[in-house]
């Protein structure tokens, strides 16, 4: 019994410790890793992040870059670090939903090994066409792709990749058959779509952006649940008759598992306050991101859902860990 009354004891003081020690949170810098390199949309949008949070919080937040393993690595590493508030990571639905179902040893379970902070914004995905094709909508172009399978084709950044997730998720919920162009980066596939040598392209909404305003692809529709203030002209899949193609693409901010609840409290509300900011919400826009603020709970659903349905989705597409 007087055993039992000192652990009892010992796990007390702990749990008072960590405590008061979230009660004062932060009292040094929070480390938040890109697991992207330097440079790309995921960078920026870290560094956005983490300069408006520094503000908030009154500490610093400092950007580290971990690249490897679309996302995995940097990821996975954070999956690992001290529940205590100081090391995080800039999530993505690829990081979360996709890449774990690519690999045969995944290095974390994407719900169980980490605690959901917030989301910080939507990286629409858009499919756009060759200017040179009739088709304007949609349903013109699913309409054709019904009546001629395998006629039309598609480019992605490669097997695996959101884009291709992205086009499996609207041929199973259509059922279509669409010819999958497979490139190395989605940059590659805009010379073949402009040619007409492939039909359309799905892509992240950055990196389209420039070959819409020149003209030289049209715009279909975004997949997101909402439209783009970039592209306002542009509908959903869900306003063209197909809700349930819907894929969003959210980033956010995860921690370890078994973060302090005051800690979680006081992430999410630098985060709205971060996503709120109108500097943040126009270099946001800037790369093509809308914000997207959700609190913790929200955040650790839209999380849960997507990771089943999406393994569900590229289940029955047949792709499988390499």
């Amino acid at each position: 019994m007087t055993s039992l009354r000192g652990l009892l004891a010992i796990l007390l003081a702990a749990m008072l410790a960590t405590s008061a020690a979230a009660q004062g949170y932060p009292e040094r810098a929070v480390r938040l890793v890109v697991p992207y390199g330097p440079g790309g949309v995921s960078d920026i949008m870290g560094r956005i992040v983490a300069q408006k949070m520094t503000e908030v919080l009154g500490q610093p937040v400092v950007v580290e870059n971990r690249p490897g393993a679309g996302g995995m690595l940097g990821t996975g590493a954070v999956a690992k670090a001290q529940p205590d508030g100081y090391t995080l990571v800039l999530s993505s639905l690829s990081a979360y939903a996709i890449g774990p179902r690519l690999v045969k040893e995944v290095q974390y379970d994407p719900v169980k090994d980490f605690t959901a902070i917030g989301a910080v914004a939507i990286a629409p995905t858009i499919l756009t066409v060759g200017a040179a094709l009739p088709f304007r909508s949609l349903q013109e172009l699913m309409g054709y792709a019904k009546a001629n399978p395998g006629k039309l084709s598609y480019g992605s950044s490669g097997i695996g990749s959101v884009a291709h997730i992205s086009a499996e998720v609207l041929r199973s919920s259509v059922g279509v058959d669409l010819v999958h162009v497979p490139y190395k980066t989605a940059a590659q596939a805009y010379p073949d779509v402009i040619s007409g040598n492939v039909s359309m392209v799905f892509d992240a909404l950055p990196s389209a952006l420039q070959h819409i305003r020149s003209g030289k692809v049209r715009p279909i529709a975004m997949m997101s649940d909402r439209r783009t203030p970039l592209l306002p002209e542009v509908p959903t899949f869900a306003e063209a008759g197909y809700p349930e193609a819907t894929l969003r693409l959210w980033v956010g901010v995860h921690g370890p598992a078994n973060l302090p609840a005051p800690v979680v409290r006081t992430l999410n509300e630098a985060l709205r306050k971060t996503v709120e900011a109108p500097e943040v919400r126009e270099r946001f826009g800037s790369v093509g991101a809308d914000p997207f603020h959700a609190s913790p709970e929200e955040f650790a659903r839209i999380v849960r859902d997507d990771v089943a349905r999406l393994g569900k989705m590229m289940a029955a597409a047949g792709i499988k860990p390499d």
